[in-house]
Formats: C-alpha cells, structure tokens, sequence
C-alpha cells in the first residue's frame, strides 16, 4: 500500500528486489524527524502530514524556515553534500515518510537517473523558495512583506504552500520580524479600516489596499 502511494505522489516505482529493505515511519505532532548536527541516516519521503524545517540560532531562537507537506524529501542535502543534517524536521501534524536507508540508495539507487532526477527537482524546490524568501526579506519593509504574505496564501500555489500557517508567531518568523513588530502594524492596519482584528483572526476589509501596500511583491 506504501509503494502504491509513493508511486502516485513521487512518481517513481521501486524495484520489486527493495520492498525489502524499506519501510514507513510514523511521527506524531512535534516529533522530531531529523534533528540538526546529526548524522544522516537516509532519504525521507513524505507520504502524509505535514512538518515544519527550523534552524536553531546562536542565540538559542528556533528560527522557522518553511513548512512542508508532500511531496517533500528530507535527506537529499545532507546526502549529496555529505554533511550532518542541516536543520531540524518536526512534525506539526501525524505524519508518515517512506524510508530509504542510506546503504540501500549507495548500493541501489544513486546511479539510477531518473531517480535522482527525482532528488534534483526536490533541490531545486528548495533552493528557489529558500531564494524567494531571503529576496523578499532581504529587500523589502516589514509591512510590504506581510501585506505580500497575505497576499501570497490568499491564491496558494505549489510554490507559496511553505509559507502558509495561521499562526502570528509563525508568520513573522517566517517573514523575518518579530509578533510585536507584526502587531504594530496590524494595530495601524485595524485603525484604518484595512482589516478587522478578532482575538487571533485576521478578516481583511480592503484587499485593494493590502495589494497596494504588497508593492506587487509575492512570496512565489
């Protein structure tokens, strides 16, 4: 049944002669998947759920980089650069990953092109949302930045899907601020008849001006 959904989501069929030698792992809400400086024992290939990718800061903050849900892959960094894992993977939902053990894609899979075809369009995923994010964080005042945000998951797509949470202090994390700074300008936003503020709510009243105030920029 596992190989039937990874063949479906992935678009890959395993060899009959690995059935073997792979198998699902299920992790619960805040369960950590791969946790940061440790050695990388595999490919990981979401096949339900949802998980969080969090960078651990030298000030002790867990900065969120992204959300994901499938298709994902954890492992592919860290296997083709040969480092330790590179930032933390915690489920924010229950999730499932078929496994791939690192011996089995060494002796098996590495060589195979249309299976690390596969792992590259996954890398290139996430270098272009990675280069999204710093490009529009990097550029951009912080109000620009939530009014694109708001913006971008309004009309979700395939790209902007890593960015959607419902969570304030997700989203300013995600957008480079802080919660406080956030709410200042929610707090302006409210008094100007913008949007309508109810506990964690955020109804928005004029979405032509939150266009204008996005400067066109999206998180896409």
């Amino acid at each position: 049944m596992s190989q039937n959904l990874f063949r479906s989501i992935y678009s890959y069929t395993l060899s009959k002669d690995l059935i073997s030698s792979i198998f699902v792992r299920t992790f619960q809400p805040n369960e950590i998947i791969l946790k940061a400086g440790d050695k990388i024992d595999g490919l990981y290939f979401l096949l339900s759920g949802r998980y969080m990718v969090s960078s651990l800061e030298v000030t002790g903050k867990e900065l969120l980089l992204r959300y994901c849900q499938q298709p994902a892959i954890m492992g592919d960094i860290e296997i083709f650069e040969d480092c330790l894992v590179a930032s933390n993977c915690i489920a924010t939902e229950p999730c499932e990953v078929l496994f791939i053990p690192l011996e089995v894609y060494e002796s098996n899979l590495k060589f195979d092109s249309k299976f690390n075809q596969l792992l590259l369009k996954e890398l290139a995923y996430k270098l272009l949302t990675c280069t999204i994010s710093s490009k529009v964080n990097a550029l951009s005042p912080v109000s620009v930045r939530l009014a694109a945000y708001l913006c971008s998951v309004e009309f979700p797509s395939h790209v902007n899907h890593y960015i959607k949470t419902n969570s304030l202090d997700d989203v300013a994390s995600l957008i480079g601020t802080t919660k406080r700074h956030l709410n200042r300008i929610l707090k302006d936003w409210t008094e100007k008849g913008i949007i309508k503020r109810e506990e964690n709510e955020i109804q928005i009243l004029d979405w032509d001006k939150i266009k204008e105030i996005s400067e066109n920029v999206r998180f896409e």
